[in-house]
Parts: structure tokens; C-alpha cells; sequence
């Protein structure tokens, strides 16, 4: 099983590492068949992705088309990757009470390469990202047509890491007391992709 992971910060010192690392090693113990394909917005091939969408809107596409159907060479490219995952996982910031930019905007290039694929998301914050877990859950859920794991995972970090160079480096309790959680949500995904369900209406 082949998984989409979407690190949504692109700052420099940034906490995703820590996350992603302590990720890593769970779903090597509890799920040693996914293969993790893990995508940095700004370093990873073919990104950053333009801000500029196409004239032609993604979701005017016809599946078939794809990923010829697009004009720019790194869409083309993002469609072709995208179109090989079996589930999504986003692991996010948030901020300034919502999506990071860049993260909402790797999304919007694309349509029906979402549609009815198994998302699950786990967002970070000094509230657990409560407030972009939402809002990803209604960009990917109603207007992606995603199918997203209902139980997102919210990781609430002191203020140290958040306001000074302190980074998570994946063994401090913050993150390791959601190990349940986080087992729970690829389980989940991987459930989904193996009974695929309807896509939202």
C-alpha cells in the first residue's frame, strides 16, 4: 500500500521532522507493508507547485485526461504522483487558525485525483491545530469529495516550541502519548483503502 504523506510546514526549523520520525517508526512496526512517499512542499521533486491555478478548472477535467490534461509540467507531474497513492496523511501546522498556504494550495491544482481517496489527518499546534484540522476536513471531505477518517490527531505543543528554537525531535511525550491514536488513524486508512467507500456527495 503506497501512502501520500504531506508535510504542510516548509519553515526551515520546523517541528514536522520530530513528527514525522516518530510516524516513521510506527507504521514500520504496526503496518511494514505501506510505503510512506513523503512530500516536502518546497524540496520535493517538481515543487513548489505555482500559485497561479490553470484556466481550465481541475475539476473540469475528465479523469481519463489525466495527467496530460494539464498545461504546467510539475502539475502534470503532481497529478501523476498523486493518481499512484492509495490514502493521503497530512501532517500540519497550523496557522493563524487555519491552513498553511502552500498546503491548501498543493491541494487546489488538482480534483479528480482526490476524489474518494482515504485521507487522514494529524495537525500540531499550541491547541493541537484544532482549527486547520477543521478546515482541512472541509476542503478535503466536501470539497475534494476525500474520504476522510473521521478522528483526526491533534498534537498540543508547550509554547517553547512554538515561540523559540526548541524542535520536537519525535521521543518527547507530547508526541509519543498519541502512538494509540496515530495507530488508529492508519489502521483506518488502510481499512478504507481496502473496502474503498462512496465519495461524498
Amino acid at each position: 500500500m503506497r501512502v501520500g504523506l504531506i508535510l504542510g510546514s516548509v519553515r526551515h526549523s520546523s517541528n514536522s521532522p520530530g513528527i514525522l520520525k516518530f510516524l516513521e517508526s510506527l507504521v514500520r512496526q504496526h503496518r511494514a507493508n505501506i510505503d510512506l512517499d513523503v512530500i516536502h512542499l518546497l524540496h520535493s521533486p517538481n515543487h513548489p507547485l505555482p500559485y497561479a491555478i490553470e484556466d481550465v478548472a481541475p475539476a473540469a477535467h475528465d479523469r481519463a485526461t489525466l495527467p496530460d490534461g494539464y498545461a504546467d509540467p510539475k502539475v502534470r507531474a503532481w497529478s501523476a504522483t498523486v493518481m499512484k497513492w492509495d490514502a493521503v496523511l497530512i501532517v500540519s501546522p497550523e496557522y493563524n487558525w487555519g491552513i498553511p498556504g502552500i498546503l491548501k494550495n498543493t491541494f487546489d491544482h488538482l480534483y479528480g485525483e482526490w476524489v474518494g481517496k482515504p485521507a487522514g489527518i494529524i495537525t500540531f499546534g499550541s491547541r493541537g491545530g484544532s482549527n486547520c484540522a477543521e478546515a482541512l476536513k472541509t476542503v478535503l471531505g466536501k470539497g475534494l469529495r476525500m474520504s476522510v477518517v473521521d478522528k483526526n490527531v491533534m498534537i498540543s505543543l508547550p509554547v517553547e516550541y512554538i515561540m523559540t528554537q526548541k524542535r520536537l525531535q519525535g521521543d518527547e511525550e507530547v508526541v509519543t502519548e498519541h502512538e494509540g491514536e496515530i495507530v488508529e488513524l492508519v489502521e483506518e486508512l488502510v481499512k478504507r483503502h481496502q473496502i474503498p467507500q462512496a465519495a461524498p456527495a
